[in-house]
């Protein structure tokens, strides 16, 4: 034991990122549980809704019936009476051009809590929030023009996520497990330098 904790003291870093890493894979695994009790339970359930049933600003049907982005500014802005984990859009449009908000009802969106899209194996467009959030908006592009999909189309909420889709970082979550161990090292170190320096 003594050698462990010999080591650790000796690899600051390469242990701060070891239990960084060992808590994400937790915390993970706590997210894919919570997420399958709550379908278990009714909490979540998947549910389909038309664009055409969504809030909407600078969305518009073109002459063909298409929804296309109209403005600077365009959002879609569902209305659920459930937490939103995902959300799933059939478009062409690509994913990098879609990013999503989440927070409470009522709160302003933020850069703090912003999650960004991906594609996913189909070619759909994806965006995964975190837990407990019930209010969420989705910009769909930056500018106008953008052909969303057809008279049709629809978003789909909450599909069930893979297993792997868990343990990848969404919104912030990447940039703290990168620096909040080199941080924590950092920290580590200077207590044991003036711990050593203390005890002399």
């Amino acid at each position: 034991m003594k050698q462990r904790l010999a080591f650790c003291g000796r690899h600051r870093m390469v242990t701060a990122y070891a239990l960084a890493l060992v808590l994400w894979v937790l915390y993970a695994l706590f997210c894919a549980g919570w997420d399958a009790l709550g379908f278990a339970t009714g909490r979540l359930h998947t549910e389909t809704l038309a664009l055409s049933d969504i809030p909407m600003q600078d969305v518009v049907q073109d002459e063909a019936g298409q929804w296309v982005t109209a403005g600077g500014d365009p959002q879609l802005l569902p209305d659920l009476d459930q937490a939103v984990r995902s959300v799933t859009l059939t478009t062409d449009a690509p994913a990098s051009g879609f990013e999503g908000y989440y927070g409470r009802s009522g709160q302003d969106a933020s850069l703090r809590r912003r999650v960004w899209a991906s594609e996913t194996a189909a070619g759909d467009v994806l965006l995964v929030f975190p837990l407990g959030w019930g209010s969420v908006r989705i910009d769909p592009a930056g500018g106008e023009g953008v052909v969303l999909g057809a008279a049709d189309a629809a978003l789909t909420v909450n599909a069930p996520l893979p297993l792997w889709r868990y343990f990848l970082p969404i919104g912030e979550q990447g940039l703290a497990l990168a620096v909040l161990p080199a941080v924590f090292a950092a920290l580590w170190d200077l207590l044991a330098f003036w711990a050593a320096r203390l005890r002399r």
